[in-house]
Formats: structure tokens, sequence, C-alpha cells
């Protein structure tokens, strides 16, 4: 079913086909595995870290800004049908109606298209945020997983509306701290990535909202950085101690010492 509003629409997603999961029971993270295989951008060991994060801490109302082909929201799928109730609301662009395969059809394939909500902007999905703002309050969310434009200006943004349909104790993961438009396989070479600036270029624009905006901001805790990934809570407390734990240990002495003294910052 297509719900269309004059920027944008929500897709109901329905239909199978030879490559489904069979219905009738739970959907297990095996076969998440089986149907997602290596379809971009979430590798399997990473979407098994989402999946079972979600499970840990029961986060049963997740929002999802930039899902492309949906892996992600697959497994995030998969971990609330095994939570027993609860919805991925997953919202990026139309353009990412042409890829191939699709969310909707990742969803169809794995059985757990009744777990997810897809939507469509015209602009960004932070109109959409701006459309919802009211409702997503009155409701906020346990989950949100930003992995879609990577910009500063629009991530930032995204940032600071979460933070107001965040509930206290829920958990925001950014992807691709260390991403840029530069390095990236699919955008570096392309006319409209040579035509930017250097610093919009080469900057790694969501590590810049994490380091100026995140870590600053005193609702927030329990930092984590874990390669590309970072994760942070909000806290229901704001007397709790807010500390920065990073899991990846290779790195260079620079980065090791500027981390060192963010965790020092953080915890004094």
């Amino acid at each position: 079913m297509l719900t269309c509003g004059d920027n944008d629409f929500y897709l109901s997603v329905s239909g199978r086909d030879r490559d489904t999961v069979q219905e009738g029971g739970v959907v297990e993270a095996h076969e998440i595995a089986a149907v997602v295989r290596n379809t971009p951008h979430t590798p399997p060991e990473k979407g098994r870290e989402l999946y079972d994060f979600i499970l840990k801490n029961k986060l049963k109302r997740c929002l999802e800004l930039g899902f492309a082909h949906g892996v992600a929201t697959v497994w995030m799928a998969g971990a609330i049908q095994k939570l027993g109730e609860g919805k991925v609301i997953s919202v990026d662009v139309r353009d990412a109606l042409t890829l191939n395969p699709s969310a909707t059809e990742m969803l169809n394939r794995s059985g757990l298209s009744a777990f997810a909500e897809l939507h469509y902007d015209e602009f960004s999905y932070t109109w959409h945020l701006k459309r919802r703002l009211q409702e997503y309050r009155q409701q906020p969310f346990d989950f949100v997983f930003i992995d879609g434009a990577h910009s500063w200006d629009t991530d930032g943004f995204a940032f600071f509306l979460v933070a107001s349909v965040l509930r206290p104790g829920g958990w925001i993961l950014f992807d691709d701290l260390n991403w840029s438009y530069a390095t990236s396989p699919s955008l570096g070479n392309s006319d409209f990535v040579r035509s930017m600036s250097s610093e919009h270029r080469i900057d790694h624009q969501v590590r810049a909202i994490w380091e100026n905006l995140v870590l600053q901001d005193e609702r927030f805790g329990n930092f984590a950085e874990d390669g590309n990934w970072g994760w942070t809570q909000k806290l229901e407390d704001t007397q709790q101690a807010r500390v920065l734990e990073i899991r990846t240990a290779r790195c260079s002495l620079p980065l090791r010492l500027m981390r060192k003294a963010r965790q020092l910052m953080l915890e004094g």
C-alpha cells in the first residue's frame, strides 16, 4: 500500500518472491544472514551486532535514518520480531527506490515486512522529522540509527532533532565516523564530489558531528567508538558519569593521544 504526501510517502511492504523465508515462525539470525548475504552496506557481522544490541536492551521502537538496500532494516526488524512487539520506522530519499535489490525486496525475502515501515522523502529525512516531530515526541524512540547523508549539515541537524524524540535511556548509533566524500568508493570520483571545496570533500563529517556536537552534549553519555560506529545513550540522570570507551585499538599515536584527551575531558 502506498500513502502519498506532497514531498514524501510511506510504503507498506507486501508480496513475496522465490528467495523468501517461509512464514509461520520467528526468523532466526542465520536466516537473516542468508537473505542479506553480501548486499551493501552493512556487513553480516555488524548486522548481527545491531541485532544482538536491540535484543539485549529490548529496544522495541526504532528509527533508521538512511536505509539504502535495507540490510540494517532487516536485521533490526528481525530483532524486533524476536522481542515480540515493536517497529522499525526507516526513512530515506526517493533515490533509494532505484536500488537493486530494494529495501522492499529485502524485507519481503526475509518475511519481516510487518515489523518495518519504509518512508521515502523528496528532500531529506530531516524534512520527514519536521512533519512528524510532534507525533514522535509523544511516542519517543528507544533507538535511532543514523546512517544516511554523512554530511555535517544534514546529520548535525538530524542529531538535534532526534535528541528530542529519543526517550531517556534510549540509544543513538552513528555509522561511518571516518567516512569522507573523497574516500567513498561510489562517490569519490564523481563530478559532484570533484566540484566540492577541499574541506567538504576531505572532512570526516560524521566524526565532526560526533566530536563537536554529540560528545559535548550533556544530555548524553556512555559513549563508545567501535571502528566506524559511534554509540551514545541519552542519560536518564544528567549527573551520571559521561565516559568514552574506545573499542578499536589500531590507530596512530596522535589519534590515540587525542582520544585519551577526550576521555579525560569527559571524566573530569
